[in-house]
């Protein structure tokens, strides 16, 4: 079966928020057991004979390509181990929609499914147990009651927002029920892909078609990633993608959150993103409401993005760095942030014009951050045995180090220099693995330096790896003699602490020293942080916003590079103002409920530290390297708020390191 025809895919990037609605106590008296289901082969059973002999069974409603589907063959099946090893607890999984025996037979291969598997050919099951979103899980007891419903763990709750899971809801369900007690939490909300309902007819009158309107949009704004060789988990490359779906996507766009990494600036950008504007949506919606309508084929038919459009663009690259081992992700577990380290063995300086991370698997690798940094602090972080494992879950193992206390133990800066030991020189996100320094100009990565590389991965649901590569090219022809490519981190010294159950707004100015041009920015901030706007504050009056990002998303982190270097006159200020939001009423929060959050590195900490790349002039004596610096300060302080006054967030379990002035 074509697998563009069924219930699609959806990802760590783009998930589809919908509420069941349901009411638990009027289905409690049906006996759901007498409800049948199909075999393998077209048999038809009921669910009372599949769930003889146990006290309790748990029904899973699947969709075979939803990629948290995926995940629950796994997550449900280890929390009925974990909650009842000794065979009280049957689980099954049900595929619902278009999904038939060959979607059974491939994901028992693919995922090693250790339960049956059972199609709902009319969704008759699932509508009957009120399930409108795949993955949901059924708890009934042996009169086929509904004890719980809802989702396995909380790992995901709104719409493309992620994070650690904090409740393993069907686990708490089993357990409740197991030791004799009432279910404590008997409906959660289903969080994943919507089980697909027929459609009626297309209007043949509609105005708007698929190959002449919708076909351009989606190949302009999504298409890049979401086809079949891309990063994204399902595919808008075609009509039958399309119709399966546009709702869901018209609900990412108007919320922001896909195209990712949405800005707007005063300044044209090379790699900015269009924002779809409000007569485009309205386009959209029109074609859905009219039936979504093919229309003729064009005569000339749209060629298909490449998932990889910058693959070729610089020729031949002159070194390619290989990671030193390959990194393997368990099916389950939240996002995992690596550190690898990609030796250069340099012996003298080496300038660069370009570099581009190729990861193997875009599956993966959801986006990377590339630093150059001294080798020997570098081997001395990677030989840390706190680190090596930090961050990893069961089956997971790989090179490189987890994300733990502040990396400035290990960065032993020089205060006679006003140069880093330590610097960022690029990023990778789909459809956007290079960076390259201006015209005439070059980075300079000094002796005795290696690379590092932020690496973030998601998982898929089953076992994967990735061996990423680093394509570097060399500086050559005309760089200017003057002047010279630098970076700097802009840190706001007044934060330090983000109460619980607050929301905040803070502004600072970052004072420009000398004349500089301003190449590329990339706002930072943690979980907390809603949006950032960087605003040009020049000395005669004059404001211009570099960048306002209107929904910051810290797992879609970009680098905005400017088409061409904006000039910045000495006495110019930067300022940077950041709405954060340490509520329950943030998805992104990662303590449910709310703690204190501090200053720091970590990503369950939170900063304001947006990245800048300018060039200065060669004999600059501009410290760029202050924020650093600053920040390290923070860091002592908030260890004071944390231990020696007793605000210490439950949350954290290590002990930033205290930095001298």
């Amino acid at each position: 079966m074509n697998q563009r025809l069924k219930i699609g895919m959806i990802g760590a990037a783009l998930i589809m928020l919908c509420f069941s609605l349901f009411a638990l106590p009027s289905l409690a008296q049906t006996n759901h057991l007498q409800l049948m289901v199909t075999e393998e082969g077209g048999k038809a059973t009921s669910l009372k004979d599949l769930s003889a002999g146990k006290e309790l069974m748990v029904v899973l409603i699947l969709g075979a390509d939803c990629p948290l589907s995926k995940k629950a063959l796994t997550e449900a099946a280890e929390d009925i181990l974990k909650a009842s090893s000794d065979g009280r607890v049957g689980i099954l999984g049900l595929l619902v929609a278009r999904d038939d025996d060959e979607d059974i037979k491939r994901l028992k291969k693919e995922f090693n499914v250790t339960f049956p598997l059972y199609l709902d050919r009319d969704n008759s099951v699932a509508a009957k147990m009120g399930v409108k979103v795949v993955p949901t899980a059924i708890l009934l007891n042996k009169d086929g009651e509904i004890l719980y419903q809802g989702r396995i763990n909380d790992r995901v709750e709104q719409l493309g927002k992620r994070s650690s899971a904090r409740r393993h809801d069907l686990f708490e369900s089993l357990k409740d029920v197991l030791q004799g007690n009432p279910v404590r939490v008997a409906k959660t909300e289903a969080v994943g892909c919507p089980v697909e309902i027929r459609r009626p007819k297309p209007d043949a009158n509609s105005k708007v078609e698929y190959y002449r309107d919708i076909q351009p949009f989606l190949y302009k704004h999504c298409v890049v990633c979401h086809q079949d060789k891309s990063v994204a988990p399902f595919s808008l490359a075609t009509y039958e993608d399309a119709t399966l779906w546009m709702e869901t996507a018209i609900g990412l766009i108007e919320k922001k959150t896909m195209p990712p990494g949405q800005a707007e600036s005063d300044f044209a950008m090379e790699n900015l993103i269009p924002n779809p504007t409000p007569m485009q949506i309205d386009m959209l919606r029109k074609w859905v409401a009219d039936g979504m309508l093919r229309g003729p084929l064009p005569a000339k038919p749209l060629d298909l993005p490449s998932p990889d459009p910058e693959a070729g663009e610089l020729g031949k690259p002159d070194m390619v760095l290989k990671q030193s081992g390959p990194m393997t992700l368990a099916p389950i577990g939240d996002d995992v942030y690596r550190f690898l380290v990609f030796k250069l063995n340099l012996k003298e300086e080496l300038k660069i014009r370009s570099i581009r991370l190729v990861p193997s698997n875009i599956k993966v690798v959801h986006h990377a951050l590339m630093f150059f940094g001294d080798s020997a602090n570098l081997a001395e972080t990677s030989a840390d045995k706190n680190l090596i494992n930090f961050g990893l879950f069961p089956g997971d193992k790989g090179p490189g180090y987890g994300q733990g206390p502040m990396l400035a133990k290990y960065l032993k800066l020089d205060n006679k220099s006003t140069r880093y030991s330590f610097e960022m020189i690029g990023g990778y996100a789909p459809g956007s693995g290079s960076y390259r320094a201006p015209k005439g100009f070059c980075w300079t990565i000094p002796p005795n330096s290696d690379l590092l590389v932020q690496m973030h991965y998601h998982r898929t649901g089953k076992v994967e790896t990735d061996l990423s590569t680093i394509e570097l090219h060399f500086a050559k022809g005309d760089i200017n003699p003057t002047m010279e490519y630098r970076a700097s981190n802009i840190n706001d010294e007044a934060f330090l602490v983000m109460p619980p159950n607050e929301r905040k707004h803070t502004s600072f100015d970052w004072p420009v020293e000398e004349d500089c041009q301003i190449v590329s920015i990339s706002p930072h901030g943690h979980y907390t942080t809603l949006s950032q706007t960087l605003t040009l504050k020049r000395p005669d009056g004059t404001r211009q916003t570099l960048v306002h990002v209107p929904v910051y998303d810290f797992n879609w982190q970009k680098l905005y590079t400017f088409r061409e270097p904006v000039p910045v006159p000495k006495g110019s200020k930067i300022n940077v103002s950041s709405f954060m939001d340490n509520t329950s009423g943030n998805p992104h929060n990662p303590n449910k409920p709310p703690k204190a959050i501090f200053m720091g590195e970590k990503t369950t900490d939170e900063m304001v530290f947006p990245f800048i790349a300018l060039t200065v002039h060669k004999d600059s004596q501009w410290n760029l390297k202050r924020a650093l610096h600053s920040g390290y300060r923070n860091g002592s302080v908030v260890d004071l708020l944390r231990h020696g006054f007793g605000f210490e967030s439950p949350s954290d379990q290590t002990t930033p390191e205290k930095m001298k002035k």
